[in-house]
């Protein structure tokens, strides 16, 4: 199973503050100013959407994956080409780079491609029953002197992987599963010994398919299942979250009995965060009726959740914000975050909405009068 498209969160990457998105942006402040920078971006998203169309599937994949560059531009790739966008918010791309279809026994049907921490190295996955490769940014070419991605220059990894998100520049922490056995989650060294990979599972025994995954500020990690395998546990979209102090590499967390529930949300896909640690939910549950909006969750929701005052109630729209740039009720979506440019990338493919919560000052002042009687009233 292939996964949708997922945008890391960015953790030691600077970011830059642009004109629209003050209230976005949470760097240096704490307490209730936090907490009301994040409920103003929260609201905010979904009021308007510009859309971005990347390169359409072709060559073989059935998908087009896309990651945002430590200067906003969008990195996609689909097929043998690697594309980049020609400036920040243009929505134009250019082929950079050609993959050599060897390193995945033929043309690889991306599941996702990842930029760590720091932009230096790219993770793509090759898709289902594919391999996985890692290449460094500066093997990247331009639009004049397109490069190939080859095994001389790149570690090609086969390990099962359907979502991903780096914990580092150097470990990638990657959901997969055998159809029929619990899924999990493991965290490949991408400097180990590509004949022996170090990819020791860190969270054991999910209840069903994987789902996505993302990590805070905190280095928590958050992960859920993807669709319930129907035994007792975990159903689809069961969202965790997990402490650094939960696993480690020898000791993995049991994903039934370990971690704070965070609610039960979509089909806990595509998992991604902003700067004010609200967090994308995407993906569908049609056996519960969730399907056709990303789900923003509130960082504070969360605060309450690993607090524990209580998980994320999806009726609440305190808690929860249904984003639908189809307006249809139809879509199953994506989600990949730009922190240059503060805006939520809602994915559905090739198809990619930017939108950016914009609140003004007054709006603000009035989130951060409430904030503190929200957290109240969702204690009482």
């Amino acid at each position: 199973m292939v996964g949708f498209v997922h945008a890391r969160q960015v953790r030691a990457r600077p970011s830059v503050l642009v004109a629209g998105v003050v209230g976005l942006m949470c760097f240096g402040i704490t307490g209730q100013s936090r907490a009301a920078a994040a409920r103003s971006g929260f609201a905010g998203y979904g009021q308007s959407f510009r859309r971005v169309d990347l390169p359409p599937a072709s060559g073989g994949s059935f998908f087009t994956v896309g990651d945002v560059m430590p200067d906003g531009r969008i990195l996609s790739t689909t097929g043998d080409g690697v594309y980049l966008e020609t400036g920040v918010g243009t929505g134009a791309f250019e082929l950079v780079s050609t993959l050599d279809t060897g390193l995945f026994g033929g043309a690889p049907d991306p599941a996702f491609v990842r930029l760590s921490p720091n932009g230096s190295k790219v993770a793509l996955g090759g898709g289902f029953g594919k391999p996985l490769a890692v290449f460094d940014t500066a093997e990247l070419g331009s639009a004049a002197t397109p490069t190939l991605i080859a095994g001389s220059n790149t570690d090609v990894f086969n390990v099962n992987h359907f979502e991903a998100e780096w914990l580092d520049n150097n470990q990638l922490a990657l959901t997969a599963g055998v159809f029929g056995s619990p899924a999990f989650v493991s965290l490949l060294d991408v400097t180990s010994d590509t004949l022996a990979p170090i990819n020791p599972i860190i969270i054991s025994n999910i209840n069903g398919a994987s789902g996505g995954i993302t990590f805070d500020t905190d280095g928590r990690l958050y992960t859920g299942n993807g669709f319930g395998s129907g035994a007792p546990g975990s159903d689809t979209g069961w969202l965790k979250v997990f402490e650094p102090s939960d696993w480690t590499t020898t000791s993995p967390a049991d994903f039934e009995t370990d971690g704070v529930f965070l609610g039960d949300i979509l089909s806990a896909g595509s998992l991604s965060m902003d700067t004010s640690g609200n967090l994308f939910v995407g993906g569908g549950d049609f056996s519960e009726g969730e399907t056709g909006y990303l789900g923003v969750v509130s960082a504070l929701a969360i605060d309450d959740a690993l607090t524990g005052v209580g998980s994320v109630d999806i009726n609440d729209p305190k808690d929860l914000l249904r984003v639908d740039p189809l307006g249809t009720g139809l879509g199953f979506f994506g989600s990949s975050f730009n922190p240059v440019t503060g805006e939520l990338f809602v994915t559905d493919g090739a198809t990619w909405w930017a939108t950016v919560p914009t609140p003004g000052p007054a709006a603000a002042l009035a989130v951060s009068a409430l904030s503190m009687f929200w957290r109240r009233q969702r204690a009482a």
